[in-house]
């Protein structure tokens, strides 16, 4: 199993930082925001009760003044006292001196004196300022006519500032902070239960990847949802399948190859020691046993040619000389080539060339290995008094097309969508009879791709195959390359 990481080093840990910082920034704008508008529409009531107090401040003023005129000194305190408590607010009334006369008695937080400047003159003043231990307050002066007498000579009208708003601006943001710190929380609950929720099938992924690179090839891992998370799952089972596919057509070609490899060379070994030996008295033995020895050996030769083509693919190792080639001589001196093997088979083997078959530019040796393979093949699953053709026509894109056409057993329909992928051999009874580690096909897909062109095959059981090779008219990049 794969270490876990440090925590801050993991990807749950990146996940629920960013995730923080996101949630921490997205509260402290809305923080601003909301703060920006709790203090603009405190400002917007403070104004508003200041000049509600300045209006009350005059309508007080007035009942002194009829109060006054009618001599009822003794009920002013009681007047200030109860319109006071109405605003919420306290009344003095001061002499020129600004020396407080009512009401009495006078409260202690009160001082005895207001500052002269504060006093209005003959406009009503308001303005904030301190007094005593009342602390900062919003004060309205409004002057008083009666007549020629100092002792009532301005209504003042207090109200401690905290007091002007109904909320205050600490009070809203104390609430406000509470509200952030309850959502900061509930947002890294919600991030570790998100990111388990995320993180979760990606851990799984990464144990069944370790599970995988340890030779557990039946390693899957369960698919649900339709998110990008489940589409990596997807591809993970299909790379495990393939993995695993891959792992058991490379055992099947171990032991296939150790069986081609060993049984010509167990052949070759036993009648050579039987020669050597001196068993063998009679001369037609001896060259049956000369010929199953030759025989033997060219199988063992044409498997080895086989895995050599392929590791020369492979490698990026296969060298291409190309040349401009006429198919109807070609193919000419490839029968010729093929014409003894099929009379040894009883085979019957013609070539027919198209008159109107273009030349084309390619690698003839290259194209010689696969026609090699394929007409190997034909011979090898065509019974005796079989028929065997080798012909080209035009293609008509200036190329030509070239088929290995037989009348011989033929592939079953199920096996022939895997009939070019190596290691695969069709029938394996029938291939263990005729030999063969099924790398044939494979090498003649892969060079007919270096070659420019497309291999593809027709066949019916008993009835024989078709392969059909379509080459460009030339080799795309340079005349010559090495692939």
């Amino acid at each position: 199993m794969p270490a876990d990481k440090p925590f801050f080093r993991s990807l749950r840990a990146r996940f629920l930082f960013y995730f923080l910082i996101l949630s921490a920034l997205s509260l402290l704008l809305l923080g601003a925001v909301f703060g920006y508008f709790v203090l603009r529409q405190e400002h917007r009531e403070e104004v508003k009760a200041r000049g509600e107090l300045t209006e009350q401040a005059q309508a007080m003023a007035v009942d002194l003044e009829v109060m006054l005129a009618l001599g009822q000194y003794d009920r002013i305190s009681q007047l200030l006292r109860l319109e006071g408590n109405l605003v919420n607010a306290t009344g003095l009334v001061v002499n020129s001196a600004g020396d407080i006369m009512a009401p009495r008695p006078l409260s202690m937080s009160m001082p005895l004196r207001i500052d002269t400047n504060l006093l209005a003159q003959g406009e009503i003043e308001t303005q904030e300022t301190d007094i005593g231990r009342v602390g900062k307050v919003f004060l309205v002066a409004v002057p008083l006519q009666s007549g020629q007498n100092p002792t009532y000579y301005n209504l003042i009208v207090a109200k401690g500032v905290r007091n002007l708003a109904q909320t205050s601006t600490g009070e809203i943001m104390r609430n406000v902070l509470i509200a952030a710190a309850i959502a900061l929380g509930l947002s890294i609950l919600l991030a570790l239960l998100l990111s388990s929720y995320v993180l979760k099938p990606l851990r799984n992924l990464s144990h069944a990847a370790w599970d995988l690179a340890h030779g557990n090839l039946e390693r899957r891992v369960e698919v649900s949802g339709q998110d990008e998370i489940t589409e990596l799952s997807r591809y993970f089972n299909y790379m495990a399948e393939r993995i695993q596919q891959s792992s058991q057509l490379q055992k099947d070609f171990v032991a296939n190859v150790s069986h081609e490899i060993r049984t010509p060379l167990t052949s070759i070994e036993g009648f050579s020691q039987a020669l050597m030996d001196d068993m063998v008295q009679d001369e037609e033995d001896r060259k049956r046993y000369l010929n199953i020895i030759s025989e033997e050996s060219r199988r063992l030769k044409r498997l080895v040619s086989q895995l050599l083509a392929l590791s020369r693919i492979d490698a990026g190792a296969w060298t291409l000389r190309v040349a401009p080639l006429s198919l109807s001589s070609y193919l000419a001196e490839i029968g010729e080539k093929f014409q003894p093997l099929a009379d040894e088979n009883a085979l019957s083997l013609s070539i027919e060339a198209a008159s109107d078959t273009p030349a084309i530019e390619t690698d003839r040796d290259t194209l010689e290995q696969i026609l090699q393979n394929l007409l190997d093949n034909a011979i090898k699953f065509t019974e005796a008094g079989g028929e065997i053709t080798l012909s080209s026509k035009p293609a008509g894109d200036g190329g030509a097309v070239i088929e290995v056409k037989d009348n011989g057993r033929g592939i079953p329909s199920d096996e022939l969508k895997q009939i070019f992928d190596r290691f695969v051999r069709v029938e394996r009874s029938r291939s263990q009879r005729f030999g063969g580690a099924g790398l044939g096909l494979s090498v003649c897909r892969d060079l007919v791709n270096l070659l420019g062109g497309r291999i593809s095959v027709q066949s019916e059981p008993g009835r024989g195959s078709i392969f059909t090779i379509e080459l460009p008219a030339k080799l795309p990049g340079s005349s010559e390359a090495q692939i």
